[in-house]
């Protein structure tokens, strides 16, 4: 066999290898974390710019599934978010995470994403 051929196919499996291994890893990683893929129910009335309005938000968690509701802990109110799997949480956050208070939803997401990567 010619020396360029099997150049040529040393370079085609590696280029096979090198573009696999690293999509299998990243796969690998993603399945393992908890993820912040919201599902946004009603994403108008989530995002209100009416500034004279004081809305809080606070996490209600339920068989291991995160709800952002709208209201103070304790009290119903609409459910804005659900849908993120909390299991893989540490525990600390996940019992502190239904007493929190938070005044807008870009402190909601902040906070999934400072759990996340812990």
């Amino acid at each position: 066999m010619p020396r360029y051929i099997l150049m040529i196919l040393v370079l085609i499996v590696g280029l096979g290898i090198g573009s696999i291994v690293p999509a299998v890893t990243s796969w690998w990683y993603d399945s393992n974390r908890a993820g912040s893929a919201l599902k946004v129910i009603d994403a108008d009335s989530a995002s209100s710019n009416d500034e004279t309005a004081k809305t809080v938000y606070h996490f209600e968690i339920e068989q291991g599934v995160l709800s952002v509701i709208e209201g103070t802990p304790g009290a119903s109110g609409r459910v804005l978010v659900t849908g993120l799997d909390v299991q893989a949480w540490p525990k600390e956050m996940a019992d502190i995470a239904p007493k929190v208070v938070f005044y807008s939803l870009d402190e909601v997401q902040s906070f999934i994403d400072t759990v996340n990567v812990a």
